[in-house]
């Protein structure tokens, strides 16, 4: 990879959001704001085969409020669209402590022509719907034999830094684990098939917002909110594990074609009414 070296530059941008800075030394043309910035934690491996553009990070400027890991995420990922970034790999991650209630993250940004051969997970959304080539794991010989895919999902919040005097901020996210998920390479022709998979990264979604409404609802503090999400967690994901096995048997995996129909209409119903709760 050749690395080209540009002038340097450093920017920062004070206010009661966390401080961020960015040193890039190979700008690219900027990436529109609804472009899609692919997020890689520490322990991801990533060879690049595109442009390394440069650093960006977040610290705490003495008076930061809106600095939870999904603020400064949101914050990293604008600057690196700004400078064409679309990959933010995560170098330095730390979190709050005495010191600082904020999440401090430094990473490295590029810009590479397919981001999504590097994705490790997916977040949902309503824009994008999974394909064979984000199923990435490898088909399992002796266990579930007889099965053609598998879909590896899930659901969890976290919290901001709470204390007596921050407000609690909750944080749901639905992810789809590309390399946990499956698919045998003689089932790849069949839609019918991604659509029931689909089906499950979908229902994920509809319990992802029920716990995001229940999470809203209650009045969660520094005194009670490891004890009252909790409990709200485990009654949402005990609700939705028995409700992805009803969706296996109904649709027999798939198989039963109007009952597959039935369910993909259902899922995406439900997901229409808890539009109040995307975030």
């Amino acid at each position: 990879m050749k690395r080209l070296f540009y002038f340097a530059f450093l920017t920062f941008i004070y206010s009661c959001s966390p401080k961020i800075g960015s040193t890039i030394f190979s700008k690219q043309p900027p990436l529109s704001d609804k472009d899609f910035v692919l997020v890689l934690q520490q322990q991801d491996n990533f060879n690049n085969d595109g442009v390394e553009v440069g650093t960006i990070k977040s610290g705490d400027n003495g008076l930061s409020t809106n600095c939870t890991y999904y603020e400064v995420l949101d914050k990293l990922k604008q600057l690196a669209r700004q400078n064409g970034a679309n990959v933010i790999k995560i170098t330095e991650h730390k979190s709050p402590d005495r010191w600082s209630s904020c999440e401090r993250l430094t990473a490295k940004i590029y810009k590479v022509s397919d981001f999504r051969k590097h994705e490790k997970e997916i977040e949902w959304t309503g824009n994008r719907k999974l394909t064979w080539e984000d199923f990435k794991g490898t088909p399992k010989s002796i266990s579930n034999s007889n099965a053609a895919a598998q879909t590896y999902c899930g659901f969890g919040f976290q919290t901001n830094y709470v204390t007596i005097l921050t407000k609690t901020k909750i944080f749901v996210t639905t992810t789809f684990t590309c390399n946990l998920s499956w698919v045998r390479q003689d089932q790849k022709n069949r839609a019918d098939l991604l659509e029931h998979e689909q089906g499950h990264f979908d229902l994920c979604e509809v319990y992802a917002r029920q716990l995001r409404k229940k999470l809203q609802e209650k009045k969660l503090t520094v005194f009670n909110l490891n004890t009252d999400a909790d409990i709200i967690f485990k009654d949402v994901y005990a609700l939705y594990l028995e409700r992805q096995e009803l969706y296996e048997k109904e649709t027999n995996y798939g198989l039963n074609r109007q009952k597959q129909i039935e369910w993909t209409k259902t899922i995406s119903s439900e997901i229409n009414e808890l539009n109040s709760f995307t975030k």
